[in-house]
């Protein structure tokens, strides 16, 4: 969730959350730094890495050909749980984070508490397009910054600035003017325009 990873020097000093480090040959360090110590790792050999949990039960990712509206259909339609949930659930879609989910949820002009089993094929289809667009966007803006990203090489990412309802709370839809709400489901703020994203729609 906020771990991140670091290439420095090997005499560099070892900051004290940085809990595992892959030391090169050339001198350099790869650094793993995880202050909230979320992050796991295995040590598995190539031929089985399919065997891990963690890879194995992997979602599908946003940018894979492999993410269709009928693969997204036949996950969701027999889920009586909200669209953000299941947006969130990676072994359903891999890399949709609480800020995509909800950005993708926009897009696609879905209230983020409809039910699974009452999405339609074309909402599914709405879903594929949105979530491939904006995280191919944020790829291309080095991600985004609210509160504790940097890259490695000390570069905060700039898709903040494409936000559309992230974070908006009380602020004008940049669509209708509406002003944005925040919800709380499944423990995760949700933010949605109740204009843009009737529940009924």
């Amino acid at each position: 969730m906020e771990g991140k990873y670091f290439i420095k020097d090997h005499h560099e000093e070892i900051n004290k959350h940085e809990h595992v480090i892959f030391e090169f040959v050339d001198g350099t360090d790869l650094r793993y730094h995880d202050t909230r110590k979320f992050g796991r790792m295995n040590l598995v050999l190539k031929e089985n890495l399919e065997t891990v949990e963690g890879v194995h039960k992997q979602g599908i990712e946003p940018i894979d050909d492999k993410l269709t509206k009928e693969y997204l259909f036949n996950n969701f339609k027999k889920r009586k749980l909200p669209m953000k949930t299941l947006l969130l659930d990676q072994t359903i879609i891999s890399g949709l984070g609480n800020i995509y989910a909800d950005e993708v949820l926009f897009a696609s002009r879905i209230n983020p508490q409809k039910l699974g089993t009452d999405i339609t094929l074309d909402e599914c289809a709405s879903i594929v397009c949105a979530a491939r667009q904006i995280i191919l966007a944020a790829i291309k803006c080095g991600g985004t910054t609210i509160r504790s990203y940097t890259s490695s090489l000390g570069v905060t990412g700039r898709f903040q600035q494409n936000l559309m309802v992230h974070k908006r709370e009380n602020q004008e839809c940049k669509i209708c003017q509406t002003m944005i709400k925040r919800v709380v489901i499944g423990g995760r703020s949700s933010y949605y325009c109740e204009n843009c994203q009737k529940i009924n729609d």
